[in-house]
């Protein structure tokens, strides 16, 4: 009995100290931007992106100057209220002045192909949203009407 509630003990504190640790690394950029959203041209699947991993515009990532590497964010399209959540693991042009450029696929679930660009509200999620909430071949996309139908 004395080992289990040591265990759960060490657990907490460890959870504890991981929310500190998000709360302070969040500091250092701003938690919630409002922008522009573009996507990335078929042309460059199949490229390394900053992180190394081989992009692929079917994947759930995007691409940010603002934002550290690896930061999980939710992107939602301002006009039809749509979101997805997606992983920043590329850089754009220094001269890009756009706040994210997304996966086609992401682009997709936004509602925003046709368009090319949206006006989009970029939130950062915790650091220890992935351990709780994985995402299956980084997919997660939600719209106002999934909300609405309990989906």
């Amino acid at each position: 009995m004395k080992l289990v509630s040591c265990l759960l003990r060490v657990s907490l504190v460890s959870l504890i100290m991981l929310m500190l640790t998000a709360r302070m690394s969040s500091a250092q950029y701003r938690p919630v931007q409002k922008g522009i959203a573009s996507y990335y041209s078929n042309s460059f699947n199949g490229q390394l992106t900053s992180t190394g991993d081989v992009f692929t515009n079917k994947g759930m990532t995007a691409a940010s100057n603002a934002l550290p590497l690896g930061t999980m964010v939710k992107v939602t399209n301002l006009r039809n209220h749509k979101w997805v959540i997606v992983t920043i693991n590329d850089r754009m042009s220094r001269y890009n002045k756009r706040t994210i450029d997304l996966t086609k696929a992401a682009a997709k679930r936004l509602g925003m192909v046709y368009h090319g660009l949206a006006r989009v509200k970029v939130e950062v999620l915790p650091v220890y949203y992935r351990f709780f909430h994985p995402m299956p071949d980084g997919l997660m996309a939600f719209g106002e009407s999934d909300v609405n139908s309990g989906s």
